[in-house]
């Protein structure tokens, strides 16, 4: 009898294995996919989020993403940017090296900053054997070496457009002369800081006869730079120009429109004289469905105002929320709320990271490596300027996360305005990118002691400077808002330096005054107050017409200077998306 009840005992203890086997490895699988549910680390991380993580989390690359994180935060402390760095250099056998490179880029830089040059060496030294072809090996060739040393030479081969590699190019022009490094620049970054004067020193005092084409290459380059007489005096001696540098010596001329452009003149112009049918007609032909969003708005809108002044109120209403529910953004949209009685729209907040970076760009973007994604980029790309509307949102939006207002904004707006984003989420995260906040406190500040809106002043700020307060005109304004210092001297009774002016409070504190000026001056009326912070209330009086009040935006395109008519819309444009996509800006 025991040897027939020993087999099922036996499968009873094989059951019972076999559920506890099964009920760990559930609980393991369990366990990875709610790791791998969690969201990604980024610089918009908790700070205790990131300390938890770098210390306990069991993934070894979260643990590693929350150190770099936490690591920028420290930049001034390059002793506990090291506790936090040390054994993060490690790389999957076969997987990828990015972050390992950088580790080690942040390790020897830390090194330096204490003053152990030795052990910084060796950390150069070690990502330059383990990463020799990683942008950040571009960086440890440009310490380990000397101006015109075997490792700056082969910096500007591997990497010739990489950040290291045009400040190699700097020095070694300035250091050893020659053409060299003024050739480098004119090929690789002819816009680099300091490139003028080393494209016209390799130009000027070349070590050997420089060829034609050379010449012709460094004349272009300061032709860029705005340097037209020296671009004039390297090409002395040399037969007619080439095709490109006689283009760049020419004063500038305007393209020609394209027929896109062409079509919306004729569509204005026909709109102007309030011959509403055929305007449709001619709207009609620009065909609104294969148009970009922010220009597809535009069709919309006049296709609606239009439709109502011909008695259509039910097909005007219709497209208006039709432009409405595809591109809720910008001057049109603002017009078109106006115009059905709706107020600013709700919409849910964008990712904090993401847009079109390629994936090794957006972890180092999500990362706060800002520095490090802009090397990449500019490595990978050779230096070549945005051809596409997607790499003018890529280029963009990571000028803008360094710092470059200027450029970086001009780049997002011209991706806007070729379609470079199409889905609702893809354009609620460009305007986002195309309405950045900078220079909160003084901008609030200055709009509450005036009695303005936020989002106005910002709007102002940001077409005037690009919020770039150290830009300056050929006219001689100057600052956040752009202010003739004669205008600043009026405002604040007392003589007010170029240097005060640059300074972001107090250009912001006279540039809310002046707008609050004009608003009265225009009887609150946005359009003319806009239109004579740029024009001058002067000119911009002398326009007042019926039409401002009946059909503001018939008004509006009737300005004589198409500066102005493009600057009321685009800072009108600005307001309205900033109230959007930053509405916490307006609270006091």
């Amino acid at each position: 009898m025991n040897l027939q009840v020993q087999p099922f005992k036996d499968r009873g203890l094989l059951a019972i294995a076999a559920i506890a086997v099964g009920s760990a490895l559930g609980l393991a699988l369990l366990q990875q996919g709610l790791l791998r549910l969690r969201p990604p680390l980024s610089s918009h991380s908790s700070a205790e989020l990131l300390r938890r993580s770098s210390r306990f989390d069991p993934d070894p690359a979260r643990r590693r993403e929350a150190r770099l994180i936490r690591a920028q935060a420290l930049s001034g402390d390059p002793s506990a940017q090291l506790q936090l760095l040390r054994r993060q250099a490690w790389s999957p056998a076969g997987g990828p090296s990015l972050l390992a490179a950088v580790t080690l880029k942040l390790q020897a830089q830390a090194e330096q900053q204490l003053g152990d040059s030795a052990q910084a060496q060796a950390l150069w030294q070690q990502l330059l054997q383990r990463f020799p072809l990683a942008p950040p090996s571009a960086d440890a060739l440009y310490a380990l070496g000397a101006s015109g040393g075997p490792e700056r030479q082969l910096l500007l081969q591997r990497f010739p457009a990489h950040p290291a590699a045009l400040a190699a190019a700097q020095e070694w022009q300035q250091s050893l002369g020659g053409q060299r490094g003024g050739l480098h620049l004119a090929r690789w970054g002819e816009r680099w800081p300091g490139a003028a004067a080393a494209m016209a020193s390799a130009c000027q005092q070349p070590k050997r006869p420089l060829t034609p084409r050379e010449k012709d290459l460094l004349a272009g380059g300061l032709a860029q730079q705005g340097e037209l007489s020296a671009a004039k005096r390297c090409l002395r001696g040399l037969p007619p120009q080439t095709a490109r540098t006689r283009e760049r010596l020419a004063p500038a001329v305007l393209p020609p429109l394209t027929a896109a452009e062409l079509g919306w003149e004729r569509s204005r112009q026909l709109l102007l004289k309030q011959q509403w049918a055929a305007a449709s007609a001619s709207l009609q032909k620009l065909d609104p469905e294969r148009q970009s969003p922010p220009l597809a708005a535009r069709s919309r809108f006049w296709l609606g105002l239009a439709a109502q002044e011909q008695g259509q109120t039910a097909k005007a209403q219709k497209l208006w929320t039709q432009q409405l529910h595809d591109y809720p953004y910008g001057y049109y949209a603002w017009r078109a709320s106006e115009r059905l009685g709706l107020s600013r729209p709700s919409l849910p907040p964008p990712a904090p990271t993401g847009g079109v970076l390629a994936p090794p760009l957006a972890q180092l973007e999500r990362l706060g490596l800002h520095g490090e994604a802009w090397e990449h980029w500019r490595s990978w790309r050779g230096g070549r300027s945005p051809d596409n509307p997607q790499d003018l949102w890529r280029e963009g939006q990571l000028r803008l996360a360094l710092g470059d207002r200027w450029i970086g904004l001009a780049q997002l707006d011209q991706a806007s305005l070729e379609g470079a984003a199409q889905t609702p989420a893809q354009l609620r995260r460009l305007e986002q990118q195309r309405h950045p906040l900078a220079f909160e406190p003084e901008l609030q500040n200055a709009a509450f002691e005036a009695g303005l809106d936020p989002s106005l002043l910002i709007a102002v700020a940001r077409q005037e400077s690009r919020l770039s307060p150290a830009v300056g005109s050929p006219a001689g304004a100057v600052g956040l808002l752009q202010l003739m210092p004669a205008t600043a001297n009026e405002l604040a009774a007392a003589s007010i330096s170029r240097a005060q002016l640059q300074d972001p409070a107090l250009n912001a504190q006279l540039g809310a005054r002046y707008l609050s000026q004009l608003l009265k001056a225009s009887a609150n009326n946005p359009f003319l107050a806009v239109a004579s912070y740029n024009a001058g209330p002067g000119a911009a009086q002398g326009w007042v017409n019926a039409k401002l009040n009946q059909i503001p935006e018939l008004w509006v395109e009737a300005i004589p200077y198409p500066e102005t008519r493009h600057y009321v819309k685009s800072v009108l444009g600005n307001h309205w998306t900033y109230g959007l996509v930053k509405p916490s800006f307006n609270r006091p």
